[in-house]
């Protein structure tokens, strides 16, 4: 789950700091490490067509801990419109949450209240439009001396919207690690063919194409995410959760499509 990448920006953020400090000067420096009060970490989902939606609860570990991700299960979990419907979320498993037969529209703005002892976390963001996948479609691309299969999401753009995409790719029903972001900056109201980069893909393999309509505090989230795990400049993405701690509440419009990759 995505709390394991949170272990490694965390490291990853330390790391660049103490190459800064060594990297800056000749002589030997010592420094001590304080390890940091744990903080609380929240994945949540709120999908259009769905009924079912989950939210993820976990605590971070100190630099000197090695333990599993340690789950919350003493929350009270809360989700909610901008009408007033709201759902206090079920411990369905350790750290898991959810809120079950509760519909949701496009448009509609929904908000997350998470309470943990004396700490509050809150959390509001309005349903994009959803946008259908049209078909998916693969090509061979020369990547080095050996191609490799791409996949091509094609959709056409609403136009007038800023419209930002996140995608889960699954290869024989297992999901294919990595984030995988597109947005409409240079075609805005046009038929969308970005190509997305994963793999292995092979000849006959059969791929399930998500693609998540998200808010712009997602992607650009998911975004500074990626470019952490891809080992440019550390920083922590910048959360939509008020209160203080880690994570991400979103809410997303979903289409699906499936392709078999030509032999």
């Amino acid at each position: 789950m995505l709390f394991h990448s949170y272990n490694r920006l965390i490291l990853f953020v330390f790391s660049g700091a103490l190459l800064a400090l060594f990297g800056s000067c000749t002589k030997v420096i010592n420094v001590d490490i304080d390890d940091k009060a744990p903080q609380y970490v929240v994945e949540g989902f709120i999908t259009l067509g769905e009924t079912t939606h989950r939210v993820s609860i976990t605590k971070t570990l100190n630099i000197s801990q090695a333990s599993p991700f340690p789950t919350v299960d003493n929350a009270t979990v809360i989700v909610s419109d901008d009408l007033g419907n709201a759902q206090t979320m079920v411990l369905v498993a350790p750290g898991i949450y959810e809120a079950s037969n509760y519909a949701v529209s496009e448009g509609r703005t929904y908000s997350l209240q998470i309470t943990v002892g004396d700490q509050l976390f809150t959390a509001s963001e309005k349903m994009p439009q959803f946008v259908a996948l049209d078909t998916v479609v693969s090509f061979p691309f020369g990547f080095g001396e050996q191609a490799i299969n791409t996949i091509v999401p094609i959709r056409l753009d609403p136009a007038g919207v800023a419209n930002y995409y996140q995608f889960e790719l699954e290869r024989q029903g297992s999901l294919i690690p990595g984030i995988y972001l597109q947005n409409d900056q240079f075609n805005d109201g046009n038929i969308s063919q970005q190509p997305i980069f994963a793999g292995p893909i092979e000849n006959g393999d059969t791929i399930t194409v998500r693609m998540f309509s998200i808010p712009r505090v997602i992607h650009d989230y998911f975004f500074t995410l990626e470019q952490n795990l891809q080992g440019a400049t550390p920083a922590n993405p910048t959360s939509n959760l008020a209160g203080g701690c880690l994570g991400y509440f979103s809410v997303r419009a979903k289409s699906v499509k499936q392709i078999i990759i030509p032999g």
